[in-house]
């Protein structure tokens, strides 16, 4: 576990104050709050490791899937202002297999990689450019991926999906970003990108028009995914978008969280406390909602997880 650290005691306390001004129960054991505190802390420094690549040389190597440096962060940031389509493409392969860095990109590897086709990368210009045949070219991944040893395994938060329905994903997500007009006329709207400095109200108004449109549009795309995609975009500054909330009312691991710390409120309440919360500690949405959600799985002992 952490070293009982003063960041994360004084995070724990703040967290219980919180809940006292409100009224609220903070009858928890003690280690509980501080649990909480340390991810709270992980989901912060996992966001400033993301800021940090913004000012450092990325090699070329990372965008390839074949070659040790291959990291689909990196790559993201690498292509985020010489190929934008690309960098959204990369973003919605990531939050689609939730895959991460602990088992070195094992399934981004595979299914950027092409697997089951003659190209070397499943790039967003190959995909778009398969007018005729996408159907048969998904369907060639999908099932190249499915008859792999070891087959690939889609991280927790996409636990429950199948690599059958991969081309039916994909073609919403194509259809969909084709139907908007391409990538930075969803998401970087003229209108937008005239405000060199956009209003954080915009923005997460923004957020919401975005988040019912996937929702109502991407197959498979539920809360997390739609949430994660949209932050995720937000913060590699490929979206003019900001969280409005933490979206905890609509998924069961951060409502569970929620009602372990706030009690048995109703959705709307939990909703309100989680921002309330999040804004008492100056932390933002997302990762209040990552760290509630990793924290009720384990509230009395600390586990470190790969956001």
């Amino acid at each position: 576990m952490h070293s009982r650290n003063e960041p994360s005691i004084k995070l724990a306390d703040d967290i219980r104050q919180y809940l006292q001004i409100h009224q609220l129960s903070d009858s928890l054991p003690a280690i509980s709050y501080e649990i909480l505190a340390l991810q709270l802390l992980d989901s912060i420094e996992q966001q400033q490791q993301i800021e940090v690549l913004f000012n450092q040389s990325i090699p070329q190597t990372c965008c390839d899937p074949k070659s040790p440096d291959f990291d689909p962060i990196k790559a993201i940031v690498l292509l985020k202002d010489s190929d934008y389509d690309e960098a959204c493409w990369l973003c919605f392969l990531l939050i689609y297999t939730n895959d991460s860095e602990d088992n070195d990109w094992a399934f981004m590897r595979l299914l950027y990689g092409a697997l089951g086709l003659s190209e070397s990368k499943l790039t967003w210009q190959f995909i778009t450019q398969q007018v005729s045949s996408v159907d048969e070219v998904l369907q060639d991944v999908s099932e190249a991926l499915a008859s792999h040893h070891p087959k690939p395994k889609f991280g927790h938060h996409r636990a429950y999906e199948s690599l059958a329905q991969l081309p039916a994903v994909f073609n919403s997500y194509i259809g969909f970003i084709g139907e908007q007009g391409g990538h930075r006329a969803l998401f970087k709207p003229e209108s937008n990108r005239a405000k060199s400095n956009k209003a954080e109200a915009d923005k997460t108004a923004y957020f919401q028009t975005l988040y019912t449109l996937i929702r109502q549009n991407i197959y498979r795309f539920g809360r997390l995914s739609t949430f994660e995609y949209l932050c995720l975009l937000g913060k590699m500054d490929l979206a003019d978008v900001a969280p409005d909330s933490c979206y905890i009312a609509e998924a069961s691991g951060p409502k569970r969280g929620a009602k372990l710390l706030f009690g048995m409120l109703n959705n709307e309440q939990l909703d309100a406390h989680a921002v309330g919360l999040a804004d008492y500690l100056d932390v933002g949405y997302q990762q209040m909602e990552a760290a509630i959600c990793h924290w009720q799985k384990s509230p009395k002992r600390y586990i470190a997880v790969n956001h």
